[in-house]
């Protein structure tokens, strides 16, 4: 038993998963100090506001087709293994062109466009659309930010990783804090926002220099990122890194779209309740992100050496775990969050209880779904994966509009009460736009993972064979 649990943490995937996973622990605590401050410091109205900024910048984003960081992340894995250092430096040169070309000129269409929009859009409140163009600002400098981070996990550097993340949860910590104890509204929050992304992209840039050299294979400098960036061509790029695109945009109009469906029917109030319910869910799922920021570097270089079996082998390890465990923590979520908002954040946020038990279902499914992505970015399946995205979408949204329709109406919201069973946690107050919108994302989300597995699973085991 006892060589056989040496053999096991002895595998190079195991110690880099606990190695990431004892920094999440970390990151996870310093993100729920923040937020529960910020939580009990603003009004379900004001927070509101700011996650429905964010949530339109996200959608301003999806007109990105480039797919630039998950494509980089994938080919960058497969150069290092080869250790072919002209193609690092075209690769991360290509990164760099494409995000800042793609970068400024959202954020110059939002600073134009977002406000007029948002009024149309929002009954004449062009205040989010002013928020979320800020917000876009600092999207520049965390691209740049991003490329590090994937410099360092395609190189499988997880100790350096960890210690960064934790330094970047950190300094979002303690803006977020300074920001909203200054002023508890969404335009403290946003200043916040923009001082973390530019800090921490200091930060990176000196991490990179520092350790560039490290390992078997050498990084360029960034001054030579940069000047190869003005003549790099991104043709050889492109297929790729647009399929890439359009499969993470679709994802993300999975929470955007019900989280938008629901501002506008039921309010500022119900975006927040949901907001506050997908932002535990999101830190919840911190635990198992260790084994996603992984596999994103072992699954390309497995398929690149073409050992198919021992991929199937370790998938399927993967997959059982993760299905146990996601079925264990959320279910654990389910029970204690009735206990602990209450006390923690106050009566005014009890009616987040029902989106947020809701939203387990789908914190559950992505903890399965979450391994795929690398699997099927690798085997090029892109096209099929979107076309599944499309159908998720399409049949999940109109009967969750249905079902959000129903909910905003008083007479629905007794029977989507179940009888006046969930009343206690404030159902009428917004809170049952907010349960509908999850229950659409759970929805979404659960066609997706199966008709996901249905496609990736037998090419697998097809080349396994």
């Amino acid at each position: 038993m006892i060589p056989r649990a040496r053999q096991f943490l002895g595998r190079k995937f195991v110690q880099d998963t606990l190695i990431l996973q004892v920094g999440k622990i970390g990151t996870v605590l310093l993100s729920l100090v923040s937020s529960v401050l910020i939580w009990r410091l603003m009004a379900p109205a004001a927070y509101g506001v700011y996650g429905w900024a964010q949530s339109l910048l996200v959608i301003w984003q999806s007109l990105d087709l480039t797919g630039v960081g998950t494509s980089t992340s994938t080919r960058l894995a497969i150069a290092i293994g080869a250790q072919d250092e002209g193609a690092i430096l075209d690769l991360m040169a290509f990164y760099v062109k494409v995000s800042t070309a793609v970068n400024v000129t959202l954020t110059i269409l939002i600073g134009l466009l977002g406000a007029a929009l948002a009024r149309q859009i929002y009954n004449g409140n062009g205040q989010i659309g002013v928020l979320a163009a800020w917000l876009s600002v600092g999207s520049i400098a965390d691209a740049f930010y991003g490329l590090m981070i994937i410099a360092l996990q395609s190189r499988r550097s997880m100790r350096t990783i960890t210690l960064m993340q934790n330094m970047n949860q950190f300094v979002l910590t303690l803006s977020l804090i300074v920001a909203v104890l200054i002023s508890p509204t969404p335009e403290a929050l946003v200043a916040g926002r923009l001082f973390y992304s530019y800090s921490t992209l200091v930060i990176a840039l000196v991490v990179y220099h520092r350790l560039r050299r490290q390992g078997q294979v050498s990084f360029p400098p960034f001054g030579a990122v940069l000047r190869r960036a003005l003549t790099v061509s991104p043709r050889p790029y492109w297929r790729f890194g647009v399929a890439n695109a359009i499969d993470k945009n679709i994802a993300a109009l999975f929470t955007q779209i019900p989280l938008q469906l629901v501002g506008i029917t039921a309010g500022a109030r119900a975006v927040g309740f949901l907001t506050l319910a997908m932002s535990a869910i999101g830190q919840a799922g911190v635990f198992t992100s260790a084994i996603f920021d992984n596999m994103q570097a072992v699954v390309p270089q497995a398929v690149g050496r073409r050992d198919f079996a021992g991929l199937r082998r370790n998938f399927a390890r993967v997959l059982a775990a993760m299905t146990l465990g996601g079925l264990v923590f959320y279910g654990v979520l389910i029970v204690i969050a009735p206990i602990v908002i209450p006390p923690i954040l106050g009566s005014r946020w009890i009616p987040a209880i029902p989106p947020l038990i809701a939203l387990a279902i789908y914190g559950a499914v992505t903890t399965v779904g979450g391994i795929f992505g690398p699997l099927y970015r690798a085997f090029d399946q892109m096209r099929a994966i979107i076309l599944v995205k499309l159908i998720a979408l399409g049949a999940g949204l109109p009967v969750g509009i249905m079902i959000l329709l129903s909910a905003t109406t008083s007479a629905g919201v007794e029977r989507f009460a179940g009888a006046g069973a969930l009343v206690p946690y404030g159902l009428i107050g917004g809170g049952a736009g907010a349960l509908a919108g999850a229950l659409m994302i759970d929805l979404i989300f659960s066609i997706s993972v199966t008709l996901t597995a249905v496609v990736t699973l037998p090419e697998l085991w097809k080349r396994a064979r």
